[in-house]
C-alpha cells in the first residue's frame, strides 16, 4: 500500500516523536484573467513520527566473510520484508479514520465499484486523474476475479485476468489485493441509536452521547450520522458507557457543523472486512532520518568493543581469556600490564569515537588524557 499512498520526506534528523512537515499537492483556483500569478509552492502538513521500527539480527565476521549471496537472500532480503510489511500493516489501520462505507453484496457485482465511485464521487474526491485506488481483501478479491475473467461481462479484458490473476484497473480503480486488509469488530454498545448530551461546536474533537438506557463500548473504528450533519464521523477511541452515557467520545473528522443537544445520532455497529477505497492524496507515509549518526553506524551497531587498562587484576580478566555474556570471546592477558575489558552496555565506538545509548539517543562522550588506545575484538 505504501506505493499507492502520497509520501513524504524531511532530510533533517530526527527522532521518535518529533513532528515533521512534509509538502502535500498544490491546488489551484480559476480566477478572471488577468489575475495574479498563484504560488506554486506546495503547502506543508504535520506528521508526528510515532513509530521507530527495526529489525535486528546478527552475524560473525566468518558467517559474513564466507556467506557471500547468501546473506542477502537468507537474511537482509527477510528482513527487509518484515518492515515493508509492518510499513503495509500501519497503514491499513487507517481504514479505522474513514467514516464513510459501502455495504458489498453477499455476491459481487458491479454495483460494488459503481456505489462505491459514487460515494466518492460525491465527497468530491478527484476522478480523473488515475489516483483511485481499490483494495480488498481474500473474499472481494476473488469475486472480483470471478466477476472480470467472465468474458460475456469483461470482453477480451477478461483473458488478461485468466493469465495473470490481476484484476487491473476497473471503472476507474486500480484494484488489487492486499492480505493486510484487516477486518473490524464492532463495539459492543447495547443500542444503536444515541443522542448528543450537551451542544457542540463546529470544530470539536469529542462529543458527549447518552439514551434512556445503553451499556457496553464504543471502540476506534465504529462510524455516526448525527442528524441535520452530511458529513459522518468515526469513533477515534474505545470508550465504555457509564450512567448510560459516553462521556467525551473521540471523533474524526472534527465535526463539520454545530451539533444541538438531543440530535439524534445512528451508530453504525456492525463486523465488517476493511477493503478500502481511497484516493492516493488521502493518507500520506511521512519519513525522516534518526540521526547523522546512523550513516553506517546503524548497521555496525552493537558490536563489541574494547577498552585498555592500566594495570587489571587477574580476577577481571581470568587467567588467559574471558567470555562476554555473549559469548563474544575476549582476549585478555596477564603477562603484561595490558588487559581488554568492555566498555559499560550500552556503549561503543564507531570511528575512534565513544557513544553511549540512553533513552534512544546517542550521546558521544570526548576523549580523555588518560584514557588508552581501544581496538575491536571479533
Amino acid at each position: 500500500m505504501s506505493a499507492r499512498v502520497h509520501r513524504g520526506y524531511d532530510k533533517e534528523p530526527q527522532e521518535k516523536g518529533s513532528t515533521i512537515k512534509i509538502s502535500k499537492p498544490g491546488t489551484f483556483l480559476a480566477k478572471d484573467a488577468p489575475s495574479a500569478d498563484q504560488d506554486l509552492t506546495p503547502g506543508d502538513t504535520e506528521i508526528r513520527l510515532d513509530r521507530w521500527r527495526e529489525v535486528k539480527f546478527s552475524v560473525s565476521d566468518k558467517e559474513l566473510a564466507y556467506a557471500g549471496e547468501k546473506i542477502i537472500t537468507d537474511h537482509i532480503r527477510p528482513a527487509a520484508y518484515a518492515l515493508s510489511n509492518d510499513i503495509d500493516l500501519s497503514l491499513n489501520g487507517l481504514a479505522k479514520s474513514v467514516p464513510w462505507f459501502y455495504n458489498a453484496a453477499a455476491t459481487t457485482e458491479v454495483k460494488d465499484l459503481t456505489r462505491v465511485h459514487q460515494v466518492l464521487f460525491n465527497n468530491k474526491v478527484p476522478m480523473n486523474d488515475s489516483l483511485l485506488h481499490l483494495e480488498v481483501g481474500g473474499d472481494l478479491q476473488a469475486g472480483f476475479l470471478e466477476l472480470f475473467a467472465n468474458s460475456s461481462f469483461a470482453g477480451a479484458s477478461s483473458q488478461e485476468v485468466h493469465k495473470s490473476g490481476h484484476i487491473g484497473n476497473r471503472l476507474g480503480f486500480e484494484i488489487f489485493g492486499n492480505q493486510n486488509v484487516g477486518s473490524h469488530v464492532k463495539g459492543t454498545a447495547s443500542v444503536a441509536t444515541l443522542a448528543v448530551n450537551g451542544a457542540v461546536q463546529k470544530g470539536a474533537t469529542s462529543l458527549n452521547l447518552d439514551a434512556t438506557a445503553v451499556n457496553g463500548t464504543l471502540v476506534a473504528g465504529d462510524s455516526f450520522s448525527i442528524a441535520g450533519d452530511p458529513q459522518r464521523y468515526v469513533v477515534a477511541a474505545t470508550l465504555t458507557a457509564a450512567g448510560n452515557a459516553f462521556s467525551g467520545v473521540q471523533v474524526f473528522p472534527p465535526l463539520a457543523q454545530d451539533a444541538p443537544d438531543n440530535a439524534v445520532v445512528k451508530m453504525d455497529l456492525t463486523n465488517h472486512v476493511e477493503n478500502l477505497a481511497f484516493h492516493r492524496n488521502a493518507f500520506a507515509l511521512g519519513m525522516a532520518p534518526l540521526s547523522e549518526l546512523g550513516n553506517e553506524f546503524g548497521r555496525r551497531w552493537p558490536v563489541w568493543l574494547t577498552k585498555k587498562m592500566d594495570s587489571p587484576s587477574e580476577a577481571e580478566c581470568g587467567t588467559t581469556a574471558t567470555t562476554h555474556a555473549s559469548k563474544s570471546p575476549l582476549m585478555c592477558s596477564t603477562a603484561s600490564n595490558v588487559s581488554m575489558q568492555t566498555l559499560p552496555a550500552n556503549s561503543g565506538r564507531y570511528k575512534g569515537r565513544r557513544f553511549t545509548l540512553a533513552g534512544g539517543l546517542l550521546k558521544e562522550h570526548k576523549r580523555r588524557p588518560h584514557e588508552g588506545s581501544v581496538k575491536r575484538v571479533v
